[in-house]
């Protein structure tokens, strides 16, 4: 069962998730009370990676947020991506793919995620816990990408 498979199999009693081909350009999820639509024109990799930032929406958005000029809107917007990074890639699941990996190309593979959004993870980490943080032992170095040494 791969990632969006998983999280449909998660959520599919609580919501309606359905696939389309005819989403607006730009557009790759879109939630309307409880049905999320997934642009089915991306890869199944970013179709999950939509989906759960959908889901996250579900979770903490009010209202009609479309519009990413509103200050409150962009807030949710980026608390509903932050939120799909840490469901996706939890730090324990970056540690354990970064042992089996000798590129980000490879981590991303492993994590089963888009090197775009392995980049997006690893700049809200650094955001959220510095340059370097050590969790169980273990040094994590996210100034330049990423870099993990046991302590």
């Amino acid at each position: 069962m791969d990632k969006l498979e998983s999280l449909i199999a998660e959520s599919s009693e609580e919501f309606d998730i359905k696939s389309r081909t005819d989403m607006p350009a730009g557009v790759d999820g879109l939630c309307i009370g409880k049905t999320i639509i997934i642009n089915a024109n991306r890869s199944r990799t970013e179709q999950a990676q939509t989906l759960a930032e959908e889901l996250s929406h579900q979770a903490i958005s009010v209202g009609d947020i479309l519009n990413p000029n509103e200050l409150e809107h962009a807030k949710q917007e980026l608390i509903a991506r932050r939120r799909s990074f840490e469901r996706l890639v939890p730090l324990h699941k970056l540690i354990a793919a970064y042992w089996q990996s000798t590129t980000e190309f490879e981590l991303a593979e492993h994590l089963d995620v888009t090197v775009e959004y392995l980049f997006d993870v690893l700049a809200y980490y650094r955001e959220r816990y510095g340059m370097i943080i050590i969790k169980d032992n273990i040094l994590i170095n996210f100034a330049n990408g990423i870099q993990i040494m046991k302590t």
